[in-house]
């Protein structure tokens, strides 16, 4: 039989009493600011604005009695709409501390310092300390590193795609934590096919009897096969710091000659200049496989890998 979704949502603001969530929106990705829109209803026709605006507040998916998912942030919009019937209605956007860093620009220099120190100083000097770096990979420091009016946010970003850096959010009731990472295999998984896989169940005209994918989607498109770059440096005139990347056993679905051809490659030593190259090539091949999906299971999270069950194509079956 089907069944009535088991679901329910709250929305509790630092100060001041819970709301009645009528829908929200939910926008997640790796290395970018969440941003959760919400509907919601009050029996207070007066809310002030100063207990909501730039203050925490917690969004919590509840199973039944069980908190499932949190989604914890700051208010960085408040709305008032329109009163009925002993309710009001108001909307709220909730982002990151991180997104108030696209509030800031500055032109100062960074000398003798990696990467990840840059960003971790930068995010540091604002008081934003919830912070874990699972750094796996050694970063060269940069000579010279310039931010040119950007702000915070864009600079960040900019740095961190240039290394292969990405980031993403865990969350709690009282809090939310940055991970900064360069492997993107390590942010974790979801279940196993023995334990609490992420299960397919395309239904049609009924619910699904447990949380399910109803649509997956699968994409290949061709991409860049072959990076390859190149740059100079006085202090070896004759050597040509060329270096390549190849998409390896990416490529078996398409041709392997599409090679892409960068001058200057940013760096002069070869220490840098190979995982420059590597990185380079990630990035054009970043959308080559691509997955869509839709289903209910609210463990589903950006960056965390899941085994899939119970889909007819075998080969999907996988993680």
């Amino acid at each position: 039989m089907p069944r009535q979704s088991d679901l329910r949502y709250t929305f509790e603001p630092l100060r001041g009493d819970p709301f009645e969530v009528v829908s929200f929106t939910l926008e997640e990705g790796l290395s970018q600011p969440f941003k959760l829109e919400l509907e919601l209803i009050s029996h207070h026709p007066a809310i002030d604005f100063y207990r909501m605006l730039d203050l925490a507040a917690v969004f919590t998916i509840w199973r039944d009695d069980t908190p499932v998912r949190y989604v914890h942030g700051l208010v960085s919009l408040f709305q008032q709409g329109d009163t009925g019937f002993r309710r009001t209605r108001y909307t709220a956007v909730v982002e990151p501390t991180l997104a108030r860093f696209n509030l800031r620009s500055n032109w100062r220099i960074f000398q003798a310092q990696t990467v990840p120190d840059i960003i971790t100083s930068v995010l540091t000097e604002q008081n934003l300390t919830d912070i874990r770096s699972e750094i796996c990979f050694e970063h060269q420091p940069r000579e010279y590193c310039v931010q040119a009016g950007e702000t915070d946010l864009d600079f960040i970003a900019r740095l961190a795609a240039e290394e292969g850096l990405l980031y993403t959010f865990e969350h709690r009731d009282d809090g939310h934590t940055l991970v900064l990472t360069d492997r993107v295999s390590g942010l974790g998984t979801i279940g196993t096919h023995t334990d609490c896989p992420v299960i397919y169940q395309p239904i049609a005209g009924g619910d699904a009897t447990e949380p399910a994918l109803s649509r997956f989607h699968y994409t290949e498109q061709v991409r860049t096969a072959v990076q390859v770059q190149r740059d100079y440096t006085f202090t070896h005139p004759r050597y040509n710091q060329q270096h390549t990347a190849t998409g390896d056993q990416d490529l078996n679905n398409q041709h392997k000659d599409y090679e892409r051809y960068d001058y200057p490659g940013r760096y002069k030593r070869d220490i840098a200049g190979k995982p420059f190259t590597k990185t380079r090539l990630a990035a054009l091949r970043n959308d080559a496989k691509l997955a869509h999906v839709e289903g209910d299971d609210e463990r589903l999270q950006p960056g965390l890998a899941f085994d899939l069950n119970d889909h007819p194509r075998e080969d999907f079956n996988d993680r």
